[in-house]
């Protein structure tokens, strides 16, 4: 990249405004969906101050880069862990709800969603936003829920449950996240953001013992379950409406059980394609900031 002139990169900066503009300019892109994020919660309490270079002024170079090129469509991805703690069925989060993150991950991309919001209401970049649900399948990383505990399990290993394991999250089969991102993508009406919801509700606790009878493991349940101190704030739950996708068309096609056990599967054949993963799989996994406090 060196050899072009009208370009300044700067080896190792993913923020770089000329790289963002050199992809644009040469591959006459006219659609940005914006997944890229530094995501995991845990991280985020001991390295907040790099997740705000990520996911804000990442996102920020992004939109700057879009107006410029004069972008046709850019998909915004959030998670509902902007809206915070949820509240009963009676109350599910619809999508003007206050956000109120608890956490440094979930205030940076509450962050990033308004800088998104802002250049759609000052120069137009034709935004949609996307809130989520806790995507699992094959090929995730192994600092996520499902697959920590299924690598922990397949070692032979207790799975780590943060406090009593009471906490619920709703987990979506990636196949159907992907499925409602094509929704949005062709049907979506730019300036408005939809949530992304499933009906799989399920405690920690209850997503480990379903892991360890989906690995035969069940007649050693009671010493393969172990609870260790929770997060400094860990939401009890996220309940989140998505009416407005559905009426896009979009549903829910894969069950829980069905996307567990490819899940499952997938990672018992290839879980050696990670090299070193023991970092992911302590109870508290921590990536220090290399900034230091002045």
């Amino acid at each position: 990249m060196d050899q072009l002139p009208n370009y300044k990169f700067v080896k190792g900066d993913i923020c770089s405004p000329d790289l963002v503009n050199y992809v644009l300019d040469t591959e006459k892109i006219d659609t940005i969906m914006h997944f890229a994020a530094q995501t995991h919660v845990d991280n985020s309490f001991g390295n907040s101050i790099q997740f705000t270079r990520n996911n804000i002024m990442g996102t920020h170079v992004l939109l700057e880069a879009a107006k410029i090129h004069s972008i046709k469509k850019f998909i915004h991805v959030s998670t509902d862990e902007v809206y915070g703690e949820g509240e009963d069925d009676s109350a599910p989060m619809i999508e003007d709800h206050v956000l109120e993150p608890t956490n440094p991950y979930a205030a940076t991309k509450a962050g990033a969603e308004f800088l998104a919001k802002s250049y759609h209401r000052s120069f137009r970049l034709p935004i949609i936003i996307t809130r989520g649900n806790n995507v699992y399948g094959p090929h995730q990383y192994p600092e996520k829920l499902i697959p920590k505990f299924t690598n922990q399990l397949q070692r032979g290993r207790p799975v780590t449950l943060h406090g009593d394991g009471k906490n619920t999250r709703n987990f979506l089969y990636v196949e159907d996240v992907a499925r409602a991102f094509d929704t949005i993508l062709h049907k979506g009406s730019v300036g408005r953001i939809y949530n992304i919801g499933g009906n799989n509700e399920i405690s920690n606790l209850d997503v480990a013992k379903t892991l360890i009878k989906s690995m035969g493991l069940q007649d050693r349940a009671e010493s393969l379950i172990t609870f260790v101190h929770d997060r400094a704030f860990n939401d009890l739950r996220y309940t989140i409406d998505n009416t407005a996708l559905t009426a896009l068309g979009w549903s829910e096609q894969v069950s829980w059980e069905d996307g567990l056990q490819k899940t499952v599967d997938w990672y018992r054949n290839f879980s050696h394609r990670y090299k070193d993963i023991d970092r992911a799989l302590v109870a508290h996994p921590r990536i220090e900031s290399n900034v230091t406090s002045v």
